[in-house]
């Protein structure tokens, strides 16, 4: 349970560190930080060159990635003075988005999106889910 909330947390707040687009250098608020648009634009871009994906594919992972996002923004400042609900919220969330990716990408798509998940957050090789098996590993992620 706290390694899913770790990584709901990071992924909230730094999928920036892990996906590289090219080209262009993303706009910023005023603080420098980036929006959350702009995040989950890049976690998308990096989903889509990682996994393949079609662009209907890109499209509804946009969707899923934004979603999410806003409502762990808003759950967050709901619940800043109650982490135990935080973090419930923060699951529930979590579970959504990846049934909604599920169902989003092929079988193999998934199973690889688990497999990189798995890697980043540091699962031990032998803890890892099976690809070819389609079962899920212990951890609840965004990309």
């Amino acid at each position: 349970m706290k390694y899913f909330l770790l990584s709901i947390l990071l992924a909230v707040a730094a999928p920036g560190a892990y996906s590289q687009t090219g080209g262009s250098i993303p706009k910023t608020t005023q603080a420098g930080t980036k929006t959350l648009e702009q995040r989950a634009q890049e976690i998308t871009a990096s989903m889509a060159k990682h996994l393949g994906l079609l662009p209907e594919q890109v499209k509804k992972v946009g969707n899923i990635n934004l979603t999410s996002m806003q409502h762990a923004e808003a759950a967050k400042k709901q619940y800043k003075d109650n982490p135990k609900m935080l973090m419930q919220q923060m699951d529930m969330i979590a579970q959504t988005r990846l049934s909604q990716i599920k169902e989003a990408l092929t079988p193999m798509q998934f199973a690889q999106y688990q497999q990189r998940r798995e890697e980043k957050m540091g699962v031990p090789k032998e803890a890892q889910s099976l690809p070819s098996s389609g079962q899920p590993g212990g951890y609840q992620d965004q990309h």
